[in-house]
């Protein structure tokens, strides 16, 4: 699936910054692929969660990133709108790791 694409292109950058592998949810036209990071230091043992949300319009493409570890002014990240998936996916790999260190 097209979809499984953006964990395939995200785990090797999240996973050794703390993340879980990738997790997919979609319906028809919107998607959601979730990656937790344990939060240790929190009473409840949760998560601060990197939301990536698609949307298929017609093609699939990212339409937003959320990473809930931040300031509120600061959770929704940059990365290029208006690209392919794979340029979008391949933007994001390169300014992660410097963002979420």
């Amino acid at each position: 699936m097209e979809l499984d694409r953006v964990a395939e292109a995200l785990d090797p950058v999240l996973v050794p910054l703390g993340f879980a592998h990738g997790q997919l949810g979609a319906s028809a036209r919107d998607a959601q692929v979730i990656f937790c990071r344990g939060d240790v230091g929190s009473r409840d043992d949760g998560c601060i969660d990197l939301v990536v949300d698609l949307e298929s319009s017609p093609a699939w493409q990212i339409i937003d990133v959320r990473y809930w570890g931040f300031p509120a002014e600061r959770w929704h990240l940059d990365f290029p709108r208006d690209s392919s998936l794979e340029a979008q996916l391949a933007a994001l790999a390169r300014s992660l790791p410097a963002e979420l260190a």
